[in-house]
């Protein structure tokens, strides 16, 4: 089990995809016009769905790389105290 499936980890990664959301969606009402002629809101909200997934999935595995990496030794001889 790595870290990243611990109840704090996924909470805050829930809760950054959560604001990338926000953020997202709120360039469609201040900016309208960078959406003209291609994406209508809901096509834009299915778009960040799909967008805060994909955010989602790629921070754990990158969470779980790092981690993998540490208990593998690779940041052994890297930093000398």
């Amino acid at each position: 089990m790595s870290i990243a499936d611990t109840t704090i980890y996924q909470e805050r990664i829930k809760s950054i995809s959560q604001k990338f959301i926000d953020d997202m969606m709120s360039l469609h009402v201040e900016e309208p016009e960078m959406f003209e002629g291609r994406a209508t809101l809901e096509q834009w909200a299915n778009q960040v769905w799909s967008a805060k997934l994909d955010l989602e999935k790629r921070i754990e595995e990158q969470v779980e790389e790092v981690e993998e990496l540490l208990h593998g030794g690779s940041y052994t001889h890297q930093f000398k105290i």
